[in-house]
């Protein structure tokens, strides 16, 4: 019998996505499938069907990142071919850690197979609960996508606003907005684009996303008003178009179109330009 092989999860994590499931499962003295199992129960992203396919044709997406462990206790994973006597002592969570558990497994789910496949029976299942307990922590499937979705977008303008913390001025901050924009679109973009599929979902987005990107349009263009002397009407206008471009180009590079290099460049230049531009414009500069 082979000797049990015993991993933390960062150390699982790093093998799933070194080689395919298949090759590492018989490494283990497993099936494919009894390694999937594994890595679901104790939440570690793996490679859906057709990833090293995609990574052999240069065109797969970025790995999902190890979701934070749920039960929070570090405890090591013994993968072992024979069948175990007893299961793992259940930890009992604290509602929020129950809460973000499910979020967790939910998007590795969407990650790898899609809204479609995010089905409450399956997530609960995955999570080591009961269907109705999932249930208790949200009232419908397409509640807990959308606050999966909203989780998303909160890490996206986390990431983007510790880079503008980093700059000294305006066009150093626009900079910084952009850059800091397409980093995390790069990241998670995909994810945030499949959950979009969902019309509850766009729904619910589509009305959080128009408030709060009112008060940032309104933010900024007040900023070039008080700054530059800009007319209100002339600031909007402007930040509106140059926001337009930074939304485009982050749509591209969530569906793998345009690499975020390329993306940032192009928007950095013609971001900063058109503002330049805008403000010598109303300054009266003639130059």
């Amino acid at each position: 019998m082979k000797k049990p092989t015993v991993l933390s999860r960062d150390e699982l994590y790093e093998r799933v996505w070194s080689k395919p499931m298949s090759v590492l499962a018989r490494e283990f003295g497993l099936t494919g499938n009894a390694l999937a199992k594994i890595c679901s129960r104790v939440h570690v992203p793996y490679p859906s069907r057709g990833h090293w396919m995609k990574v052999s044709a240069g065109t797969a997406p970025a790995r999902p990142a190890l979701p934070a462990d749920p039960g929070g206790d570090g405890e090591p994973i013994t993968i072992s071919a024979e069948r175990a006597n007893s299961r793992r002592t259940q930890t009992r969570l604290s509602r929020e850690a129950r809460r973000e558990q499910l979020i967790a497994v939910a998007a590795a789910v969407v990650e790898r197979e899609g809204t479609h496949a995010a089905s409450m029976k399956r997530i609960a299942r995955d999570a080591g609960v009961s269907e109705t307990q999932a249930y208790n922590y949200f009232r419908t499937r397409e509640a807990l996508l959308v606050e999966l979705a909203r989780r998303e977008l909160r890490a996206m303008r986390d990431g983007r606003k510790a880079e503008m913390d980093l700059a000294t001025d305006h066009y150093s901050r626009l900079s910084a907005s952009i850059r800091g924009y397409l980093k995390q679109v790069e990241v998670r973009g995909g994810l945030l684009q499949t959950l979009l599929r969902s019309p509850e979902v766009r729904l619910a987005m589509r009305r959080d996303h128009r408030d709060r990107r009112g008060d940032d349009m309104n933010r900024h263009a007040s900023y070039l008003v008080q700054t530059f002397d800009v007319s209100k009407p002339v600031a909007l206008a402007c930040t509106s178009i140059l926001t337009s471009l930074s939304l485009r180009a982050g749509r591209l590079v969530a569906s793998r179109k345009l690499p975020a290099a390329v993306a940032e460049r192009l928007c950095i230049a013609m971001t900063e330009q058109g503002s330049r531009d805008t403000v010598k414009a109303a300054v009266g500069d003639p130059t």
